[in-house]
């Protein structure tokens, strides 16, 4: 139990290090969206993306690590603590862009229904690219993570590209991002192996970089 609830106030230390930024995130989020409506689940992962970056800058600016390490808390958990911290930080993502569909809607700037698969899926992509940039934010520290911020800003910029290259080179997930339906299987329990394994080595790479860290 006390596991949980230590796991719990990490969690909420990274919201406490990012409240203000979230105030300043909603209205700005709901306005760039609101002049490309149309193209709403672009933007679902961006709430998500500049929230971590934020709490993982304010943690290197203020040298929170070396007060965290300090506590009776061993680092494996620190590091756990971050990763599930991508949990409500998608979520919160996900509410902002459920705001936005809705204030769209109400202004009649759409009148198409939800796109929820496309929506889940560019939600669902947020925990895999954090799983690339949370090794490089424990391995460089503040040296190197202002360039490492800038190309994930990049990339996750072009995460529609991404998408509709993935459409088109998989047609049965174009399939059942249009109608619900699809014909093989093994592709979708395929992917979520690879997603799984993919944040799941990504943490035992954190967790190992961190614990040799000298801090």
């Amino acid at each position: 139990m006390k596991r949980v609830y230590s796991s719990l106030y990490l969690i909420r230390k990274d919201f406490m290090l990012t409240r203000k930024f979230m105030l300043l995130l909603v209205p700005y989020y709901i306005l760039m969206g609101y002049v490309n409506a149309e193209a709403y689940t672009i933007f679902s992962m961006f709430p998500a993306v500049l929230l971590l970056i934020n709490s993982c800058s304010i943690d290197m600016q203020h040298n929170n690590q070396r007060f965290l390490v300090s506590l009776p808390v061993p680092r494996q958990r620190l590091v756990l603590a971050k990763y599930l911290t991508l949990i409500p930080f998608s979520l919160f993502s996900l509410i902002c862009t459920l705001l936005l569909y809705l204030l769209a809607m109400a202004l009649g700037r759409i009148d198409a229904p939800l796109r929820w698969r496309e929506l889940s899926m560019v939600t669902a992509a947020f925990p895999l690219l954090a799983s690339f940039y949370l090794p490089l934010y424990y391995w460089l520290g503040q040296k190197g993570m202002q360039v490492v911020n800038f190309v994930f800003l990049m990339l996750i910029m072009l995460n529609f590209t991404a998408l509709t290259n993935l459409t088109e080179k998989y047609p049965s997930l174009s399939e059942w991002i249009l109608t619900g339906r699809m014909e093989n299987v093994l592709l979708p329990v395929m992917g979520v192996l690879a997603y799984l394994i993919i944040i799941y080595g990504s943490y035992l790479l954190s967790l190992r970089l961190f614990v040799k860290k000298d801090i």
